[in-house]
């Protein structure tokens, strides 16, 4: 391993570059996992479903991360996202985190950043955790609330991100904000890149996907996941084509330009071109896909899928032969049907990591991000909270 920050666990600086070129030419080292920590959340936001299903009992036990551990490293994981559901309603946590970077796992903790008190912060720093990405989508709080269906939530999340840019300072971390990008916040996007700059943060957008129908799209696992919620939907109806283009193009123009210009956005310009033609068209892009490859995921019990849209029919990462297994012609076959069979998504850690590593414009971009230093002086919390907006009376905009 290349590089240590000198925090417990020997907390890896640069990653191992050897996997992460043999993953650029081969597409077949999976470098990122994201692991589902819990399905238990503390908010109930609007586009997501997941808090329907927490529950306590099907969480790993520290003994069953520690074997996680282990083998995500052999498989020759590289960076390991830790999401939900809300990471921080686990008590335990910082012992999960611990153990994780005892197996030399590159840690992003996924939060919604609004009940999590400074010492849980401090102690994942501690333990040598440089990368937290904290939900925010937009700078009005009443629209913010509204979407978490929680008041005072934009309060909370933006307090904590000065928190952790507080404690990042100095250290070569990537906090990074994640926006979901909807009807409702749609013009908002620019604003944010530049709330992002002045925080020290990267941002990331994610198009929203939303349910067709109240009673789900007919598929059981993917309906756990997301919502029906018209009012955040982005209008395909050809009554709305032409009015939908020119949105959706003048605010994605705008932040490719950014983005050329240095600002720390953190998505692919490929990614950025693919969701500017999503919003506009609803179609996912066939640039194909590297699920079970490049990356996976894996639920709170310890269940092994590809990604979150497909069924799960493979065995748990914690079977005494799953190694054996994950490299198997028989797990390669029914990965490959799985791909073949799906209709796509939008999901940037899927989609976005496959730019990242087909194109050598994704690989500089992603290089350059990473590797650049942050001078900024955080921005106090009365500095932060003058960036809210409260200009625009609609939560839903016309």
């Amino acid at each position: 391993m290349t590089g240590s920050l000198g925090a417990p666990g020997g907390f890896p600086r640069i990653p191992p570059v050897g996997r992460v070129v043999r993953a650029a030419l081969t597409h077949k080292v999976p470098i990122y996992a994201h692991w589902g920590v819990t399905h238990r959340c503390d908010l109930t936001c609007r586009m997501c479903g997941i808090w329907r299903f927490g529950n306590r009992a099907e969480e790993l036990t520290l003994d069953q991360v520690d074997l996680l551990g282990g083998r995500l490293r052999r498989l020759g994981v590289i960076q390991v996202a830790l999401g939900g559901g809300e990471p921080f309603v686990r008590d335990d946590l910082e012992e999960v985190i611990r153990i994780l970077v005892g197996h030399r796992l590159n840690l992003r903790v996924l939060t919604n950043g609004v009940n999590v008190p400074r010492e849980r912060f401090e102690r994942c720093v501690a333990l040598g955790v440089r990368s937290f990405s904290v939900s925010l989508d937009s700078l009005h709080p009443a629209r913010f609330d509204y979407i978490c269906q929680k008041e005072g939530a934009w309060e909370k999340v933006v307090h904590n991100m000065t928190i952790i840019a507080d404690l990042l300072k100095g250290l070569r971390g990537m906090p990074t904000i994640n926006c979901v990008v909807s009807h409702l916040n749609l013009e908002e996007l620019p604003d944010l890149v530049r709330f992002a700059e002045a925080m020290g943060f990267a941002i990331s957008f994610l198009p929203v996907e939303l349910l067709d129908d109240p009673r789900g799209n007919g598929h059981p696992w993917e309906d756990r996941f997301i919502r029906y919620e018209p009012e955040m939907r982005i209008p395909h109806d050809a009554q709305s084509a032409d009015r939908v283009a020119d949105r959706v193009d003048r605010t994605y123009g705008t932040i490719l330009e950014m983005k050329h210009k240095g600002a720390p956005v953190l998505n692919s310009s490929a990614y950025l071109r693919a969701s500017r033609n999503y919003l506009k068209t609803g179609r996912f892009p066939s640039d194909g896909c590297d699920a079970g490859r490049l990356y996976f995921s894996v639920a709170p019990n310890g269940q092994f899928t590809i990604c979150h849209r497909t069924p799960q029919q493979h065995r748990s990462i914690l079977d005494p032969d799953f190694e054996e297994y994950f490299h198997s012609e028989a797990y390669e076959r029914l990965r490959r049907q799985e791909v073949e069979s799906c209709e796509g998504c939008m999901r940037a850690c899927w989609i976005d990591t496959s730019y990242m590593f087909r194109t050598l414009e994704g690989l500089t971009e992603v290089g350059r991000l990473s590797l650049a230093r942050r001078t900024r002086t955080p921005l106090t919390w009365d500095q932060a909270r003058a960036w809210a907006r409260s200009d625009d009376p609609d939560v839903v905009p016309r």
